[in-house]
């Protein structure tokens, strides 16, 4: 039998039945780790949001949440080996009745991967001075899209920024360049911020822990409901998240 082995992975040989067995053991072996690294790095990352309150939530009060995620391939945000950045909490706002559309959108999101706009976007270093809705060093995605609307001459006018730098467009504020995107991939970024931007009742928060407000209460809603969902993109590509929903009255 162990000769038969042998001549299926090397041939005739006439070298010694240990050696032999000794080649067929580490070739095993080798097959057992290849297998194993492709079964973590197609397994589903473990994506769990946690929420300081989410009974009771009146409009406008704050809500403070954490992320954990854990990943075979990565590791886990316990032992600071999931980077910040690579994880999102989408926020939507929907009327209490619409709930044949909160069942589409939580499962569209489910299916969905991430625009590839927002994909590059969490790879560089948009976030560290870029938000949804909050201004933070620079404008916010909701300030740039009042500004310009979605069209190719807009898109291509804040791709050359992303890409080139500048300054003087809002303020002191410098835009430095990103001599390490392709234009390409500047103009993904940019209709991923103008669609984003243009998105009232929809924000993305990046990070493993924050805080968020609920809206002030419409003048003609009495009660309605959030959708909350976290994710995390593996290094492998493979996106796992949790989806809550969280009613408001």
């Amino acid at each position: 039998m162990i000769s038969s082995t042998l001549n299926i992975w090397n041939g005739p040989t006439k070298k010694s039945d240990n050696q032999g067995v000794s080649e067929v053991l580490t070739k095993f072996s080798q097959l057992a780790f290849f297998s194993t690294k492709n079964q973590q790095e197609k397994s589903l990352p473990n994506v769990k949001l946690h929420l300081s309150q989410n009974e009771n939530l009146t409009w406008g009060s704050f809500v403070q949440y954490t992320i954990d995620v854990s990943d075979k391939a990565d590791g886990d945000s316990k032992y600071g080996e999931i980077l910040n950045n690579k994880v999102l909490l989408e926020i939507e706002f929907m009327h209490l009745n619409d709930k044949q559309g909160l069942n589409q959108n939580r499962a569209a999101n489910k299916k969905e991967p991430n625009h590839e706009g927002l994909s590059l976007m969490m790879e560089s270093t948009c976030f560290a001075c870029h938000t949804d809705k909050e201004i933070m060093t620079g404008p916010s995605f909701s300030e740039i899209a009042k500004r310009y609307e979605i069209n190719k001459n807009n898109i291509t006018l804040l791709a050359n920024h992303i890409l080139e730098g500048s300054k003087g467009q809002w303020g002191n504020i410098e835009m430095p360049s990103h001599p390490n995107l392709t234009v390409e991939e500047t103009e993904k970024i940019t209709a991923f911020i103008l669609s984003q931007g243009s998105r009232k009742n929809h924000q993305m928060l990046t990070g493993l822990e924050g805080m968020f407000q609920i809206m002030e209460k419409p003048g003609d809603l009495e009660q309605g409901v959030y959708l909350l969902t976290a994710s995390y993109t593996s290094t492998s590509s493979i996106k796992g998240q949790q989806s809550i929903t969280l009613p408001i009255k």
